[in-house]
């Protein structure tokens, strides 16, 4: 609707109310409003009515409709409406369409373009979500009159919503681009601001702006809006020379709409948090906006020969910022973080375009800014004071009062006396165990024997094994390596830089380790401290760990320790472990006060922990779930209230506790016994103490009621990720074990499918390669890392009370022959006869039959990993080791033992002395006294040396004088020969560092041992490699005639070697190996080509030197390196093995090259001392070479030119899979840090 009326100003009229303006408001300031909005939003109207009831109404009004489509009353009649009620002078009003428009700048700039009314000298903007208070444009135009300066001139902004809060009085930025407004969330508004004047920047919402002006700048930058126009149209006045003010006594109300992200939900229009923002507000829903703003702001702002350093800058700090989002648990705004700066960058032309326009109505320099920037150390004070304030409201909303504290430090006086107590016996346990290994590895000594080898010579080269696709053992082959060596990174790291004292710390501190895991994940199950330590040391004494620390098995070993930190993460996850929890003072003087004979008197000098057991005397309810994880309990544990997870099934009690949030089929349908509001067990009528009120949830304080935790979630798929690439027997059980589990939790099931990701990411490769073998591939994930050793599979009884393998070096010799053979079984007959009571309790029916599923998987697991051979040991084909499966069995057996006795003492109390205490004593006394005497029993054999294979090696291996040819550019291997006294047979290894090592070794290689059937399993033939080095070894160990340098360089073998006997030998067996192995010393002294350089406490070392020739002369020299350039002749050429042919040594790193070779007068061959396979890649100077056959050696033709050569093996999808690995581990990582969140969004 348009009207003719002239562009003044017109005063109320005396029918509209209104707050009076003192002072004198010249006439001459016309104004115009421009309203835009979109279509009739849910904030117009009000907006509309407090723009028509201005003590100063403006000449003319503007209302852009920006809305492409329309819903519900026609915009026009909105406004007639709104201005009909106005009495006296009414401004001339007309509604404008702008649907093309995207900013706001372009609304306002569409407006003026095709409005036809006589201009005025000054707009007022408004937002449709900004209602100004009566007096704003009256304040406004007194600002502007008194200071012919300004030319623009903003409002202060307060919350749309009651009560009133403030939103900001002016802005200002530091120099990098951040925005300050100085105003603390929340804050409410006592005029402790109205002091400003002068500020860098307005708020667009209720801004006046001298129409000149407009019109020079072009308004706001048209790729800005909603976020940061007002800041860039007031940066840019200020350059122009003209002043920016904030007019504090001029109010707008700000609902912000598009910064809290109402546009696209209906607005509640409550805020019951008194925040001062819309409980429906979520400003997530606007970041990607405002971080492009930023973005492009900076870009706009920055001086040119800055440009690109910002961009840089803009770039990399999305990346971090967005890996803090994702470890704050914000996956979308770390989305948001990377997605808001791209946008910026991908619209140069918008910079440019912005730059130029500042640049044209720029009159002074940029310097000039400065006295109303922040500075950084205004940033950092900001910072800090929120965090101080964010960190205050947290204590003084949950902060218990001085009673709750002194019970809730009652409670963690018992549990940390219990846990050291725990600690120091297992400390005691493992010094008189393992003390003199513990000496001897803190002297620098490393762990050898049976399954173990020492690990690696340094991190790196542990590093370079995991990722690498070749095994370099032997001869090498292709096969990814076992994941157990990424996992052992971090112990070798944590154990600076060593990485056999960091497998030391594993294998020698595993059952301090295993108890305490099971300590702290017992307290999922059971805030009782005396069953969290029966917990801890029937885990730390489980045969499955203490049978593989004595076998040398670290995989097996570590998984153990792994397992309880897996239950416990999946637990805190779905939000089911219990807490620590008193009944609050008020809810005891409350319930003091119903019932007689209880007196609770705050000023008692007794011990406070009485309180929490006269309280649960007084009251046969303590709500506690096992669905939220909340457990009540007073100051004594062990006489812990029960979970509200229970409902007991005993009919003569009738007595029923529900859990609140339990799910309707948990509960009984009558629902007697329990108050339907807060799902906790109520008197009945007729019952002792029923006019007594029950404690409700908030009755109880202490930790915040759990209900769930991505944290926990993250570090729960980390910890089975590790325990399963240690031992990947446990890969399908665990699985199905946490498939089982996400069907069972009351919530959060996605997180406990999602935790499985990592596992499936780390044995990608192991799965692959699996999958590519068919049949054969389950020896692949069912053999473990080190070496093979052949045990016999126990039997079923033995599988279900956890024994692996044969244990009688456990028993100590002290124990009568009648029960050394049950002595290994009772520890699992004492776990299994409690979680097989924990069945008859109705109450944590759930808990426990989820853990004997668990443990059914772990039994079915080990059954079948017992039928699969998975290696060879001196020729004997040896199964599965059953100790993986056996641990996740256990685990799942004192899961369901734990739930069954937690509150024992409780139940028992409510029935008089009878048969229910004489069988809970008889189980309590066999559950304490076995798992004590069978660790004690253990440590005195290991310490008598006869239940530990593993022994510490304090000398070298190889000789100093071989280990200079191994770490030589030449990268040579060294030959150990060793003969058997029994049979004579001879036997080699190929070392490439001091004596075998576990980064030399692979399932991939070992599993390829065997062939056949499965229950006929047979020794696979050796290849054209093994037949090789087999023919050598024979003709050196028979004493055969002819030189033999010249098939040993061609192997890369610089040195022979015989190392001392082993030691642990009898006299007999000592004297027979003497023998055999001065014999074969003899024969390596007669054999051509082999010369003797040194003998010392590692064993003898020969040199390989060509014999003199027969007739005289100097003998032809070898080149002894692991690659070789051989000029002349080819490929199938006998040529190429033959010591006379000229050859160069490669330079080479480990198992791969890089480095320049000369220029040679014809063609040449590069030949590898490694097996041939099609994933090796050689280039000179950048062209690929081609690979030629040359037998079992990988060999390629090099040209005469010099160059640049690069050799190394890259199997395909390697570096996709370590992308993968390293993208879903790191941000699994970010996720399992305990970041606690900010305001999301801010």
């Amino acid at each position: 609707m348009n009207a003719t009326r002239p562009p003044v100003d017109h005063p109320t009229s005396t029918a509209v109310p209104s707050t009076p303006t003192t002072g004198a408001i010249p006439t001459t300031t016309s104004v115009t409003a421009v309203l835009v909005t979109r279509g009739t939003t849910p904030y117009l109207r009000t907006t509309l009515a407090a723009l028509a009831g201005q003590a100063r109404r403006p000449a003319r009004v503007l209302v852009v409709d920006v809305a492409e489509a329309h819903v519900g009353d026609p915009l026009p009649l909105v406004v007639e409406r709104a201005f009909a009620v106005v009495g006296g002078p009414a401004p001339q009003v007309q509604v404008l369409q702008a649907p093309a428009a995207r900013t706001f700048g372009d609304a306002v700039r569409a407006a003026l373009a095709s409005d036809d009314g006589p201009s005025t000298t000054w707009l007022w903007l408004l937002h449709d979500d900004s209602a100004p208070e009566p007096t704003a444009l009256a304040e406004l135009s007194r600002a502007v009159a008194r200071a012919p300066s300004v030319v623009v001139a903003g409002a202060k902004q307060h919350t749309w919503t009651d009560p009133v809060r403030l939103i900001e009085v002016g802005v200002r930025t530091a120099r990098s681009g951040r925005r300050m407004t100085d105003v603390e969330p929340g804050e409410l508004d006592q005029g402790q601001h109205d002091a400003r004047e002068d500020v860098l920047g307005v708020g667009l919402a209720g801004a006046l702006v001298r129409r000149d002006v407009w019109d020079e700048l072009g308004g706001p930058d048209p790729a800005l809006g909603p976020y940061g126009d007002g800041l860039d149209l007031s940066r840019r006045a200020r350059l122009a020379g003209h002043r920016v003010v904030v007019v504090p006594a001029a109010v707008v109300r700000h609902a912000q709409a598009g910064y809290l992200g109402l546009r696209s939900v209906a607005p509640s229009g409550v805020d019951d948090d008194g925040d001062g923002e819309d409980d429906s507000a979520d400003p997530r829903r606007s970041f990607a906006a405002r971080r492009r703003a930023l973005t492009h702001q900076r870009l706009v702002t920055a001086p040119l020969v800055l440009v690109p350093f910002v961009v840089v800058l803009a770039l990399v700090g999305a990346v971090v910022r967005s890996l803090v989002q994702v470890a704050a648990k914000q996956p979308g705004l770390a989305v948001d973080e990377l997605r808001g700066p791209l946008a910026a960058l991908a619209r140069p032309g918008a910079v440019a375009a912005a730059r130029r326009r500042a640049r044209a109505t720029r009159r002074l320099r940029r310097r000039a800014l400065r006295p109303l920037q922040a500075t950084w150390r205004d940033v950092w004070r900001q910072a800090r004071d929120r965090r101080l304030a964010r960190r205050e409201e947290r204590r003084v909303v949950q902060a218990p009062s001085e009673l709750e504290l002194r019970e809730l430090a009652a409670l963690a006086t018992r549990r940390r006396a219990g846990l050291a107590a725990v600690t120091v016996g297992l400390v005691a346990v493992s010094t008189v165990a393992f003390g003199p290994l513990v000496a001897a590895v803190g002297s620098g000594a490393r762990l050898v024997g049976g399954a173990l080898l020492p690990l690696a010579q340094s991190v790196g080269d542990v590093w370079d094994a995991a990722t690498s696709s070749w095994v370099s053992g032997g001869v090498g082959a292709a096969g990814p390596a076992d994941p157990l060596l990424g996992v052992l990174v971090v112990p070798a790291t944590l154990a600076g830089g060593r990485p056999d004292a960091g497998v030391a710390l594993v294998v020698l501190g595993s059952v301090l380790l295993a108890g305490l895991g099971a300590w702290v994940a017992a307290g999922a199950a059971t805030r009782s401290v005396t069953l969290r330590a029966w917990a801890a040391v029937v885990w730390a004494g489980a045969p499955a760990l203490l049978l593989g620390v004595a076998d040398g098995r670290l995989g097996p070993v570590l998984a153990h320790v792994l397992l309880p930190w897996v239950a416990l993460g999946l637990a805190r996850a779905v939000g089911v472990q219990r807490v620590d929890l008193v009944l609050s003072g008020v809810a005891t003087a409350r319930r003091g006060k119903d019932r007689e004979g209880t007196v609770i008197v705050p000023g008692d000098d007794e011990d406070l922990a009485d309180l929490g057991r006269s309280a649960r005397r007084t009251s046969r309810t303590t709500p506690a779930t096992s669905s939220t994880g909340v457990t009540a309990s007073g100051a004594d544990p062990d006489a812990s209230a029960e979970s509200s997870s229970e409902s007991s099934s005993d009919s003569r009690d009738e007595e029923r506790t529900v859990p609140v949030g339990r799910d309707e089929h948990d509960v009984r349908e009558d629902g007697e016994g329990r108050d339907p509001a807060s799902g906790t067990e109520v008197d009945e009528p007729g019952q002792a103490g029923a006019p007594a009120p029950e404690p409700q949830a908030a009755d109880w304080v202490g930790a915040a009621r759990p209900t769930g935790s991505v944290t926990a979630a993250a570090a729960a798929s980390l910890a089975l990720a590790a325990a399963v690439a240690s031992a990947p027997s446990l890969l399908v059980p665990c699985v199905l074990a946490v498939l089982v589990a996400a069907v069972c939790a009351p919530r959060h099931r996605r997180r406990l499918v999602l935790a499985l990701g990592p596992t499936l990411v780390v044995l990608g490769p192991l799965l692959v390669e699996a999958v590519s073998r068919g049949r054969d591939g389950l020896r692949l994930l069912v053999a473990d890392p080190g070496l093979t050793v052949a045990t016999a599979p126990e039997g079923a009884v033995e599988r279900l009370l956890g024994l692996p393998s044969a244990a009688a070096a456990l028993v100590p010799e002290s124990v009568p022959d009648d029960l050394a053979r049950f002595w290994p079984l009772a520890l699992g007959a004492v776990v299994v006869a409690v979680a097989a009571l924990a069945l008859l309790r109705g109450d944590v029916a759930r808990g426990v039959r989820l853990g004997w599923v668990v443990a059914a998987l772990g039994l079915g697991a080990a059954t079948l990993v017992a039928l699969v051979p998975v290696g060879l040991d001196d020729g004997v084909a040896a199964y599965g080791w059953t100790g993986p499966a056996l641990s996740l069995a256990m685990l799942g057996f004192l899961a369901a033992a734990l739930l069954g006795a937690d509150g024992m003492l409780t139940r028992l109390s409510r029935h008089s002395f009878g048969w229910r205490q004489l069988v809970v004593g008889v189980v309590t006394v066999a559950a304490v006294v076995v798992p004590v005497a069978w660790l004690g029993g253990w440590s005195v054999q290991v310490r008598d040396g006869t239940a530990m294979s593993a022994t510490a090696l304090d000398r070298t291996v190889v000789p100093a004088v071989g280990r200079q040819a191994q770490g030589s550019a030449n990268a040579s291997r060294i030959l150990a020969l060793a003969r058997d006294a029994s049979d004579g047979a001879v036997t080699w290894q190929l070392l490439r560092a001091d004596g075998p090592q576990l980064v030399d070794l692979a399932a991939t290689v070992r599993t390829l041992d065997l062939t056949g059937r499965r229950d006929a399993p047979r020794a696979a033939e050796p290849d054209a490699a093994t037949q090789e080095i087999d023919a050598l070894v024979a003709r050196i160990a028979t004493g055969a005639s002819g030189d033999v340098a010249g098939p040993l360089a061609a192997l890369a073998v610089s040195d022979v070697l015989v190392p001392v006997l082993p030691a642990g030998l009898s006299d007999d067996d000592e004297a027979a190996a003497d023998r055999a192995r001065d014999a074969l010393v003899g024969e390596l002294d007669a054999t051509a080509g082999l010369e003797r350089v040194t003998q010392n406490a590692s064993g003898i070392l020969w040199r390989v030197q060509p014999a003199l020739p027969s007739g005289g002369g100097e003998p032809t020299p070898v080149v002894t390196a692991w690659a070789r350039l051989v000029a002349g002749g080819d490929a199938t050429s006998p040529d190429t093995l033959d010591p006379g042919t000229a050859a160069v040594a490669v330079e080479a790193r480990g198992r791969s090259i890089d480095t320049r070779i000369a220029a040679g007068d014809t063609p040449r061959l590069l030949v590898l001392a490694e097996r041939a396979d099609p994933h090796w890649r050689a280039t000179l100077g950048g062209r690929s070479l081609r690979a030629v056959s040359n037998g079992w050696r990988q060999t390629f033709e090099v040209p005469a030119a010099s160059g640049r050569l690069v050799v190394e093996h890259e199997a395909p999808q390697r570096t996709t899979w370590l992308a993968a690995q390293a993208l879903v581990l790191g941000l699994t990582v970010l996720l399992a840090m305990p970041v606690r969140r900010r305001r999301a969004g801010r």
